[in-house]
């Protein structure tokens, strides 16, 4: 009788014991669902229809210079600098040609200042440029507008007072002094 009770009493723990752990892990579900069910929502993109029509890229507007904190590769600077005056992206041999005249000098300064001036001098680029004229009429939009070109960001009170204030202290300064001035910052560098 001994013999006979024995595999049965232990049969019977051992089912118990996985029905319960049955129970546990069905509930232990049940409640993972009930609680990340209703936050696990699909996200909803708006749709913009002007982007798709369009085919306009959304630019990241930073708060101020601090966000940006990753220096820009050469074929990243001379890529920006490119599309910023010329408002249309640069070709990728034109790209890597100017970034392997950038890399193989010493004075990649120098170098730089050098494509720099050539894209400010160039006609084309000038034509994307408002006139001196123009920046002199309405100086708060066009200083905004400038750091928003070259910056992606939109200036302080206390830039878009500074920067004002230099442009009228000196009635020589033109539109390509003040770009000039922009991309050869060091918050220019980062991104």
């Amino acid at each position: 009788m001994l013999a006979s009770w024995a595999p049965h009493r232990a049969a019977v723990p051992g089912a118990a014991l996985r029905q319960g752990l049955r129970y546990l892990l069905f509930a232990a579900g049940a409640c993972v669902l009930a609680i990340a069910g209703p936050s696990c929502k699909p996200v909803e993109k708006d749709l913009v229809i002007d982007d798709l029509v369009y085919g306009i890229d959304t630019i990241p507007v930073y708060a101020s210079a601090a966000e940006k904190t990753r220096l820009k590769s050469e074929s990243q600077f001379l890529g920006t600098a490119y599309a910023n005056l010329y408002l249309q992206p640069i070709g990728s041999s034109t790209l890597n040609e100017l970034a392997l005249v950038r890399l193989a000098n010493g004075d990649k300064g120098l170098i730089g200042e050098l494509v720099l001036e050539n894209f400010l001098n160039d006609p084309t680029a000038q034509a994307t440029m408002p006139s001196n004229a123009d920046m002199r009429a309405d100086l708060d939009a066009f200083v905004e507008s400038t750091y928003l070109r070259f910056f992606q960001r939109l200036p302080g009170a206390y830039e878009q007072v500074a920067v004002r204030r230099l442009i009228e202290a000196d009635p020589d300064m033109d539109p390509i002094d003040v770009y000039r001035a922009f991309i050869n910052s060091n918050e220019y560098l980062y991104y």
